[in-house]
């Protein structure tokens, strides 16, 4: 069945003329050319892409649910438990206890104190206003959250040397603040990188230098399938990620584009991402290099979990917690 609501949305500010819409297309009956009300329709043709946001002016500062129907919801279950015998614990009513339930697991090796991971918080606004209460508490809860994808790239005070990471504030803020509350035992913090953080080298950057013992690798978008994306509402940090190496639109460095944007006919330029296109042989090859770099730093064998037998000495005295070895 069509979606009656397609084109009447509250996240885009749009609504239709009749309510009797078609239910097929959730057009109007009638669709007249002087029509003073604008559908998703209308400001398609006059906004493009931007209607496929939820409210722009609220970009960075929102979350958006499902609008669509599934004829299902969680209100039509009722969970009617009930007891009988016990595995893992003694059958006793003084023992079988609900605060006696253990649920901890691993997850690569990694010891969970719940079975959760969560993320990937990336670059966007939502992530980085948000990260505070995310890694605290992911800490405190003993489970892995994980860092998405372009955080380094999008920081405007990070430092690039021959095209390669050496400092990103933002991503150092966030490893930080999760290891602060962090025991060093249950859970732990992952970096996501796609095909842009590697070009950057941040797999280096974050398991050499900020001790990360987990790297996850992402080459398509989750979300979409075509590249993670960002608003940037300046020209000259649109210039600034497409000098990085980003997939800038419409091109900050068209001088009409420039004359546009000045003009206020957009607001906005969006940063994309590349997709990228494993294979197993490269994809195998990928991961023992990855495991090569935590080996290296890596001067305690006994901490790796599980040991992996192939930490090598380090004079350098930088130790870690764990090998990278779980993956």
């Amino acid at each position: 069945m069509g979606d009656i609501y397609a084109n009447a949305r509250s996240t885009t500010g749009t609504s239709v003329r009749r309510r009797d819409v078609n239910t097929l297309s959730g057009m109007c009956p009638i669709c007249v050319k002087e029509c003073t009300v604008l559908c998703e329709i209308g400001k398609s043709a006059f906004r493009g892409r931007e209607v496929l946001y939820p409210e722009p002016e609220q970009f960075g500062w929102s979350t958006a649910a499902s609008n669509k129907d599934y004829g299902l919801d969680w209100s039509h279950f009722n969970i009617l438990s009930r007891l009988r015998g016990a595995e893992g614990i003694e059958p006793s009513s003084d023992v079988a206890l609900f605060t006696n339930v253990d649920i901890e697991t691993k997850i690569g090796g990694i010891p969970l104190k719940l079975p959760l991971a969560i993320g990937a918080f990336g670059s966007t606004d939502v992530g980085k206003n948000n990260w505070d209460a995310l890694a605290i508490g992911a800490a405190l809860s003993g489970i892995i959250i994980i860092i998405g994808e372009n955080v380094c790239g999008v920081d405007h005070e990070s430092v690039f040397t021959n095209g390669k990471v050496t400092k990103s504030p933002e991503m150092e803020r966030r490893v930080r603040l999760f290891k602060e509350y962090w025991d060093g035992k249950y859970g732990d913090v992952a970096v996501q990188t796609n095909v842009e953080d590697q070009r950057f080298g941040v797999d280096e950057y974050v398991i050499s230098k900020l001790e990360v013992n987990i790297v996850e690798r992402k080459w398509g978008q989750g979300a979409k399938a075509i590249g993670g994306e960002i608003r940037v509402s300046s020209l000259e940090r649109a210039l600034e990620l497409k000098r990085r190496g980003y997939v800038v639109q419409p091109d900050p460095e068209d001088l009409a584009v420039q004359e546009a944007f000045k003009d206020g006919l957009f607001k906005t330029f969006e940063r994309h991402s590349r997709v990228g296109f494993p294979e197993e042989r490269g994809f195998v090859e990928d991961v023992e290099w990855l495991r090569d770099i935590r080996c290296k730093i890596c001067n305690d064998k006994n901490r790796c979990l599980p040991p992996c037998g192939r930490c090598m000495d380090d004079e350098s005295g930088i130790g870690s917690k764990s090998g990278l070895h779980n993956l």
